[in-house]
């Protein structure tokens, strides 16, 4: 084990520290045999549709549409607005002067983003002084382009800044919020999604900018932002995400998923308070010792009989391995629990691999220095 862990180390230390092999550390960060999962899962799901969150697509409304749509929405006397949008600049003063006003809502919570040279707000002149908002991000992870994770919090020196999703919740929840679950989001973690585009209730603004009242917003979540359009939205790539949602998680052609659906499949979660428990870092380690133990204690006995059937064992046992592990942790996801078995199968599989380089080595040693061991004694 010791020989093993050691060979491991340094293979993975140059895997790491040498840019010949980033692509490919990219190319597994973006694949997860997990995502396989969500397919059949989602089927599951169809009809299961969160009746608290409502959204709404801007498509390409100008600004003093999105003020009277804001405004429009208000009179519904929703709970909680949700603008997943970005007034950067300044515009027309006539449209920027009715956003202004619409972002005096009580209930209204907006949103920013932090790129890697600064964060991109809206513009002073729209934003209000101590407006709720939270930031768009969903993981802080740029290397990979699958939106698996989020941070629900990010705390920067005594600064705590909150995502979009987080915030929208908290605001909905109010006094019902538990405060002890802050914490919990100051690590990232993995969204639970219950489903997309078609998973949600979605309107298109004309359908609210057309009707006169539309009482059952009352008490909603009414998240807005882009959604495309409504005949062509599969083919729009903008503002859309790579999620373990989309049908071809192997060699995905096109992002699948749109922002303001992920950020509803967060605030889903979370609302439900249905999580996804990831098992801790040391049980993983525990877990990899003890199968790293035993698969070369029955392999190195099984080398020292020196069958001719051993390199057949050796594979069959091997693949019967991974398949029943990838099955455990398929099965556990189901319940709601992350296993990730990516490392542990790499360190079994690999250090059984090393039997057979182990035994020239303790060889070498044996002849040299007189080393006794379970291959070579005297």
């Amino acid at each position: 084990m010791l020989f093993s862990f050691i060979v491991l180390g340094l293979v993975t230390f140059i895997g790491v520290n040498l840019s010949f092999f980033t692509p490919f550390n990219n190319a597994f960060k973006d694949f997860s045999y997990l995502d396989l999962y969500y397919s059949e899962k989602l089927e599951e799901n169809q009809g299961h549709i969160n009746q608290k969150i409502v959204l709404v697509n801007i498509d390409r409304l100008n600004r003093e549409d999105i003020a009277l749509l804001l405004n429009k929405i208000n009179q519904q006397h929703p709970k909680v607005i949700g603008l997943d949008v970005i007034f950067e600049k300044e515009k027309t003063p006539h449209g920027d002067k009715a956003l202004a006003k619409s972002h005096k809502l009580q209930n209204l919570v907006t949103t920013y983003t932090i790129t890697d040279i600064g964060t991109i707000t809206t513009s002073n002149h729209i934003a209000q002084p101590n407006q709720l908002s939270g930031y768009s991000n969903f993981s802080f992870d740029f290397e990979s382009s699958v939106v698996r994770n989020f941070l629900g919090q990010r705390k920067i020196n005594d600064t705590v800044q909150t995502s979009f999703a987080l915030a929208v919740a908290k605001k909905y929840l109010g006094n019902q919020w538990n405060k002890s679950r802050d914490n919990y989001f100051l690590k990232e973690r993995p969204i639970n999604y219950r489903g997309n585009r078609d998973d949600f209730l979605i309107l298109e603004n004309e359908d609210i900018l057309g009707q006169d009242s539309i009482p059952w917003l009352k008490d909603k979540i009414v998240l807005l932002g882009y959604l495309g359009d409504l005949n062509r939205h599969e083919f729009d790539m903008e503002d859309k995400h790579f999620t373990p949602m989309n049908p071809k998680f192997v060699g995905r052609s096109a992002p699948d998923t749109f922002g303001l659906i992920i950020h509803a499949n967060i605030i889903s979660m979370i609302l439900e308070n249905d999580y996804i428990s990831v098992l801790p870092q040391w049980a993983l380690i525990i877990i990899t010792l003890i199968l790293t133990y035993l698969a070369l204690a029955y392999f190195i006995w099984l080398s020292k009989r020196q069958l001719a059937s051993y390199i057949l064992r050796l594979n069959i046992i091997r693949l019967v391995f991974m398949v029943l592990l990838i099955w455990l942790a398929l099965a556990l996801f189901r319940q709601g629990i992350l296993l990730k078995t990516a490392g542990v199968i790499a360190t079994v599989v690999f250090s059984i691999g090393l039997i057979g380089y182990y035994k020239k080595v303790i060889h070498i040693l044996h002849k040299k220095y007189k080393w006794n061991g379970y291959f070579f004694q005297e």
